[in-house]
């Protein structure tokens, strides 16, 4: 919609009025500067919006949404900015309103009950460097700390840690500001008093709505304050580092800390690996992972990188051989470590495996140590560019070996331009999975070198996305936090994009939440909630 139009006036005159001038902006330099970030596609920039509100408060929360129902306008929300291409505008949808909650920052923790209580803008990195101080962390998704810890812990909730920690677990209390504008406060918030310490038991637990391996992305809600729980901390309570960046280091303590790389030389064994591990029950971090993961965070600069990537050892791991980082944690001092340590060398030699060389190992090893609970994900930082995921699934070991193979047998047949075996080829068989209740979750993924030119997203989006779609139908393997997926998906499961459709109307009936990132309700209504299918029900998503 033209900027300055009157129902654009009207809407920023009420805005304005409800939060006053400092806190909503409609200037175009703001909103353009709004418009993309690093890990964005050309493809997804291109729309802007019209609002940019800074709320304080639930209560400023809930008038904008409100004011959205009664005005007829679009909005989403942020959190620290890092994927905004699944809040920015969509075509068709004028007057779109982004939520940016810089000044709900304030969070505060509850040593004895093991729990904080946070706003969407306080990072992993700010409530690690307070919960450590008591003993106590929560994990890092990778992604780096300057993430959300309100965000990580609806979105995908996949940590580090989440090994012996669990996946989905962490989500205690919740306050969220539905599509309608009311406020529902789920687990034991739902009692009154103000007590956040369980979000499921006896009582309501709404949390299963807003979710998910992707979640819903702010389409059924805006979660302004929640409760993460917490867990024991057996390293410093202050991390001390060393250097200046990007030399800096922060060792922890070795008797408590030791990080173990090795490899396999079939996807198959290293998973068998990964079983036995979990039987056994030890280890904090447990992560199977590609030669680019570890040679891309623990790189200095672009220069280091291809030095290293080069190298006879990592071609060799790159293209025959599975790696697993294991990181075994001291929670009961040095004598578990020990423990730990032997059980997991017989495990690597019962299953065919074999450390890495310790030159390679020596460069990665403290570093992957760290970046479990304080990764700062040198690999974006160094613009080694992203990568582009050809699918994934969370379920068990078994369905994650079953998406990967899919994964792969995608990669091979369009490479190239994938995979063009030169200078940059993460190897034909790579694989990703993040682990989590001792393996009995796994989080698994296939990805590519994404560029960033017109030419590799529309080869991405018109070929290979359709063609391993195709795939994961005919191999019934299901991605259930993709809401794309899940409603391309929904006539062999049990009709999900029915039940997500149903949810969707019962809670935003006006449809001003995120419109089409969940389900694409307008289409649906075209084509007839009741008949849809897989073709009528898309996500926006591209």
């Amino acid at each position: 919609m033209p900027l300055g139009d009157e129902k654009h006036r009207i809407i920023m005159t009420e805005l304005v009025n409800l939060l006053g001038e400092d806190y909503v902006a409609d200037d175009p330099v703001i909103l353009e500067a709004f418009s993309r970030e690093s890990q964005m596609s050309i493809a997804k920039s291109k729309t802007r919006f019209e609002f940019i509100v800074m709320p304080g408060t639930t209560v400023d929360v809930q008038q904008i949404v409100r004011l959205a129902n009664r005005c007829g306008f679009p909005f989403s929300m942020t959190s620290t900015g890092l994927g905004l291409s699944s809040c920015n505008p969509r075509a068709g949808y004028g007057y779109w309103c982004l939520i940016d909650p810089k000044r709900m920052n304030a969070f505060h923790i509850d040593a004895g009950n093991k729990y904080a209580v946070v706003e969407p803008y306080v990072t992993i990195a700010q409530l690690q460097a307070a919960s450590m101080k008591v003993g106590l962390c929560m994990g890092s998704t990778g992604a780096g700390t300057q993430t959300s810890a309100l965000a990580t812990n609806i979105f995908t909730n996949t940590h580090w840690t989440g090994w012996r920690t669990g996946k989905g677990r962490s989500l205690l209390g919740a306050e969220v500001v539905l599509p309608d504008g009311e406020v529902i406060r789920t687990g034991s918030l739902a009692l009154g008093g103000g007590d956040y310490s369980w979000g499921e038991g006896p009582g309501i637990d709404a949390r299963g709505v807003f979710r998910g391996g992707s979640g819903p992305r702010g389409a059924l809600g805006v979660f302004t304050r929640a409760a993460i729980k917490l867990y024991p901390w057996p390293g410093p309570p202050v991390l001390v580092t060393h250097g200046v960046q990007p030399e800096k280091t922060c060792p922890l303590p070795p008797e408590l800390f030791k990080t173990i790389i090795f490899s396999h030389p079939t996807l198959e064994s290293c998973f068998t690996s990964l079983r036995e591990i979990g039987e056994a029950e030890i280890g904090g971090v447990v992560m199977q992972c590609s030669p680019h993961d570890l040679v891309g965070l623990a790189s200095r600069s672009r220069e280091e990188f291809w030095r290293q990537w080069q190298t006879e050892t990592w071609q060799e791991l790159i293209h025959r051989r599975h790696l697993t980082l294991v990181t075994l944690w001291g929670y009961a001092g040095a004598a578990q470590v020990a423990y730990e340590e032997k059980n997991l060398s017989a495990i690597i030699a019962e299953t065919g495996g074999a450390l890495i060389p310790e030159s390679a190992a020596v460069w990665v090893r403290d570093l992957m140590t760290i970046s479990a609970v304080r990764d700062t994900h040198r690999m974006r930082y160094n613009r080694m560019g992203k990568v582009a995921s050809l699918g994934s699934s969370t379920d068990s070991l078994q369905d994650a070996l079953r998406s990967m193979a899919l994964g792969t047998e995608t990669l091979k047949r369009f490479s190239p331009p994938l995979g063009d075996g030169g200078l940059f080829d993460r190897g034909q068989e790579q694989t990703k999975a993040t682990l989590a209740d001792f393996g009995r979750i796994a989080t698994a993924s296939v990805g590519c070198f994404a560029e960033k030119t017109p030419e590799f997203e529309s080869l991405m989006s018109g070929t290979v996305n359709p063609y391993l779609k195709g795939l994961r139908k005919g191999k019934k393997v299901f991605s259930a936090g993709a809401a794309m997926e899940a409603s391309a998906s929904g006539k062999q499961f049990a009709g999900i994009h029915l039940l997500i459709a149903g949810v969707k109307r019962a809670l935003d009936p006006n449809n001003v939440a995120n419109p089409t990132r969940l389900i694409d309700m307008d289409k649906m209504a075209r084509a007839g909630v009741g008949r849809a299918n897989e073709e009528d029900s898309v996500s926006g998503e591209e």
